[in-house]
């Protein structure tokens, strides 16, 4: 028997191995190996099993060293998923697997093994494990020695005598403990041990146990007293696992008793009516903002979980995983797991355990969520779906969970639910052309009307009132001070955080720029400091212009901090909260500032936005677009679609409840068709004028693109290579090329870096083929010790 192995190194092929005869009938798919790769050892994983030898192979192959889990990481559907990954993002898949898999350096992983009822105890090793019932892999190596026991373990595991499951520990000095009293033997306390008579008189109230944790903290009973007690033999010590569920103290709203409409009802059918076929179906739910998506969310769950099936539910933003965690919690209790970037290592592999064990039936979390190893899968749904944070640009994979999810349904016979107001234009344009499912979703919950939106033309009112200094036009002050009257709740949003975006000398116009990246600095006016959001190099604001000398300095566009100084002026007894990257670093920021704002402790919340979406307040009634259309001066075919999409979707904050809502967008560029559509919520029109433009011009999704990123310490070597590439395709007449050229921050403390953009059509290309050798033509043409060479299929921005 043989098997392929991948490991986590740049290696794009996967290396044959012989099967050690021990482990014959024991290996399987997803099973993390040690395997010997050129002078060292290294773990790798299964990725196939076969009976015969390569056919092209004619000398000895020789055996791996051993396996690490007798129980598969992934399944069958999940590992066929990361292989279409590695092909489709070019990247190697010992890379994507590793990716896949959480990973903290305290981690030790045991193995716990329980015995089935058809195991009979035919030798010391197996009248242990059934006299045991259940043990640890661990006892096992300690009480018959450690070479063999993982392969008998596997072998009565492949026979159905033994079940196993991967379990997690962390390597800490501090332990859990569950302390029993044995009530009834307080005379035996020495009349002059005051504090374990005291411990003791507390544990009275506890027969059943109360955790050390809790003693400590609500009775102020500490560990010498316990053990003092312990010795005496009046209490009973218990290790339990500590309970480090990251939504353990999380808020949890009451369940809604909640009766869909009939569009509602329309769209819950036609999914019910998939799910039950078990296939895979693709559907778009294309609903306005405040129409209800979360209840048709909710609903199918529910009939996936009565069919014993699982759900993963995909959010853009870290800050709505909680919110939409607690709504699934409310409906269906402790099954719901919470997945992203923002646990702390030991919940990471935590959740990460607990699903492996079944334990959670629904997963919600951002993008990686997608990858996690729930089992019977048989919903996906991918809420806001146009957003970029789905797109993983800074690693590799650099992968599109909405792409993801899709062939992750496609491979597990799963129902894959994208949800949005405002649909990416590639799903828009799969829905027109029936590749996707439509759902329509055309009116605001109950009794919630669309707002009223007024647009300010901020040429206009800057030469009406002279004002340079005030972010807030004179509607818009008006808006926020009717709203306070009211006794609600507002959401102003403007897309930069920081005091100011650029800080230059009047005199000359020399403007401050980071010493690594050719940016200007962003003055932060908290801590005083100048700042660069890309490589966050940090300098003391000047007090002269190094230049000319000149005191004149000025400042420059408008962030979060300085708008937040406009309302404390203006408004100085009404409580602001500030959600911005400076504000939501700690853990649990996010939660706490949203949950602050819900209880009504805050009277208007500003941010960037990571407040623009998925927030539902009842009593928030106006909300503020500061500047509505700096988006649009990005270089990039989609500028206009974001700009579109963020405007149209931070209005929808505004009226989800019974009071009418209003929102006040202000602009530079009132004209633009991105601006008028998003305020006049013509949806419709923006996509159809959208897409007749990306035709024209032959931009997505009219033609596919993949991006190369060339980057290194010397300009002139960067150039030559990125030119050299594009030369290779020099006949190549399908595939156009976009560069070489330099990319928006062609020098960063990273180095120089140059962008070589890969285009074909879809009529001339429909499969992409011509596009992925044009590709791979370019990588082999690409190789370099001192330049680093990245892939980015599908991209989202290509500045």
């Amino acid at each position: 028997m043989y098997v392929e192995i991948v490991f986590p190194l740049n290696l794009e092929q996967a290396f044959t191995y012989a099967v050690p005869e021990e482990l014959s009938g024991v290996v399987q798919v997803g099973q993390r190996v040690i395997a010997s790769l050129g002078k060292r050892n290294q773990q790798g994983m299964i990725i196939g099993v076969q009976s015969d030898p390569p056919a092209d192979f004619t000398g000895k192959l020789k055996c791996f060293e051993n396996i690490v889990d007798p129980v598969p990481v992934f399944n069958g559907p999940l590992i066929r998923l990361l292989k279409w990954m590695s092909n489709y993002y070019f990247t190697p898949l010992g890379k994507v697997i590793q990716s896949a898999i959480p990973s903290d350096a305290r981690l030790k992983k045991e193995i716990i093994i329980q015995a089935s009822p058809l195991l009979k105890g035919t030798d010391d090793f197996t009248n242990f494990i059934v006299r045991k019932k259940v043990v640890k892999l661990s006892a096992l190596k300690r009480k018959f020695g450690g070479i063999g026991v993982l392969n008998r373990v596997a072998r009565l595991q492949r026979q159905d005598l033994v079940e196993l499951e991967n379990d997690f520990s962390f390597k800490s000095n501090r332990k859990n403990y569950l302390i029993v009293p044995d009530l009834g033997r307080d005379s035996e306390i020495p009349t002059n041990a005051r504090a374990q008579q005291r411990a003791f008189d507390v544990l009275n109230d506890f027969p059943e146990g109360i955790s050390f944790e809790k003693l400590r903290d609500e009775h102020q009973v500490y560990m010498p007293i316990i053990k003092k007690l312990a010795d005496r033999g009046l209490i009973k010590l218990e290790e339990v696992e500590p309970d480090i569920d990251p939504l353990k103290d999380y808020h949890r709203p009451p369940p809604k008793e909640v009766k869909l409409n009939l569009e509602q009802e329309v769209a819950f059918g036609e999914l019910k009516r998939s799910l039950d076929k078990k296939a895979f179906a693709p559907y778009l739910l294309f609903g306005v903002a405040g129409s209800g998506k979360t209840e048709v969310y909710l609903n199918a769950a529910d009939h996936a979980l009565k069919q014993g099936r699982s759900i993963i539910i995909l959010v853009p933003e870290i800050a709505l995983a909680p919110q939409i965690a607690y709504r699934f919690q409310s409906r269906f209790g402790n099954i719901v797991a919470l997945w992203h970037s923002g646990l702390k290592g030991a919940e990471r592999v935590w959740t990460w355990q607990q699903i492996q064990k079944d334990r959670f039936r629904i997963v919600v979390g951002a993008r990686s969520a997608v990858l996690t190893p729930i089992r019977d899968l048989g919903l996906i749904i991918v809420d806001e779906e146009q957003e970029n944070s789905y797109k993983q640009q800074d690693s590799e994979p650099r992968y599109h969970a909405r792409d993801v999810a899709l062939v992750r349904g496609r491979e597990e016979n799963a129902v894959v639910l994208l949800g949005s107001a405002t649909p990416a234009l590639e799903s828009y344009f799969n829905l027109s052309s029936q590749r996707y499912k439509g759902l329509h979703l055309t009116k605001r919950w109950e009794k919630a009307k669309p707002p009223k939106v007024d647009v300010v033309d901020m040429g206009e009112e800057r030469e009406e009132t002279r004002d340079y200094t005030n972010p807030f036009s004179r509607k818009l002050v008006e808006a926020i001070q009717e709203t306070l009257a009211k006794d609600k709740q507002i959401i102003l949003f403007q897309n930069r955080r920081g005091y100011a975006p650029v800080i230059t000398c009047r005199d000359c116009n020399w403007t401050m720029t980071c010493p690594h990246d050719e940016l200007s600095l962003t003055y932060h006016k908290i801590g005083n400091k100048m700042r660069c959001h890309f490589c966050d190099y940090q300098a003391p604001p000047p007090s002269s212009c190094p230049e000319c000398r000149s005191l004149e300095l000025k400042f420059g566009g408008v962030g979060t901090q300085m708008v937040e100084e406009a309302l404390e002026a203006q408004f100085p007894d009404v409580p602001v909260c500030r959600m911005d990257m400076d504000t939501t670093r700690g853990k649990g920021a996010h939660t706490k500032l949203l949950g602050d704002f819900a209880r009504g402790d805050y009277r208007i919340l500003l941010g960037t936005q990571m407040i623009a979406k998925g927030l539902d307040f009842e009593n928030v009634t106006l909300v503020g677009v500061i500047n509505a259309d700096s988006g649009l001066h990005f270089p990039d075919f989609r500028a206009r679609e974001r700009t579109f999409q963020l405007v149209y979707q931070v209005s929808g904050r505004s009226g989800r409840g019974e009071f009418p809502g209003r929102v006040v967008v202000q602009t530079w560029m009132p004209e633009d068709i991105s601006i008028q559509c998003a305020t006049r919520h013509d949806v419709k029109l923006f996509y159809n004028s959208e897409l007749n433009d990306r035709n024209q011009l032959n931009y997505p999704p009219f033609s596919r693109m993949i991006a190369f990123s060339f980057q290194g310490r010397f300009r002139e070597g960067v150039i030559e290579l990125a030119e050299r590439a594009a030369r290779s395709l020099k006949n190549q007449k399908i595939v156009e090329l976009l560069g070489p050229a330099p990319a928006m921050i062609e020098k960063s403390h990273l180095g120089y870096h140059w962008k070589l953009v890969l285009k074909s059509s879809k009529e001339n290309d429909p499969r992409g083929t011509f596009l992925r050798q044009a590709a791979r033509q370019i990588l082999q043409n690409s190789q370099s010790r001192n330049i680093r060479v990245t892939v980015d299929v599908d991209p989202y921005q290509i500045l």
